[in-house]
């Protein structure tokens, strides 16, 4: 069995890295990470670091947006 390494690209806005660090962390602890998420990679067994593809880890709408979705037309 092989480890499959993901990575989660998040971007955030700041004049410093400590102040980014700053933001990342109060948007985890707030639960709001998804705001600066912008890509998910993987990469398999084996590969060396800059190989990789890009994933969609989203997670699959509920039911109730899927109704909201069905009802309204919209997506998302």
């Amino acid at each position: 069995m092989g480890k499959f390494t993901i990575i989660r690209v998040y971007e955030v806005p700041a004049d410093t890295r400590q102040q980014a660090t700053d933001r990342m962390l109060e948007a985890l602890l707030m639960h709001v990470e998804k705001d600066f998420h912008v890509k998910d990679y993987i990469r398999e067994p084996g590969d060396k670091p800059g190989k990789g593809r890009v994933v969609d880890l989203k997670p699959p709408a509920g039911w109730l947006s899927l109704i909201v979705q069905q009802l309204t037309g919209k997506s998302g």
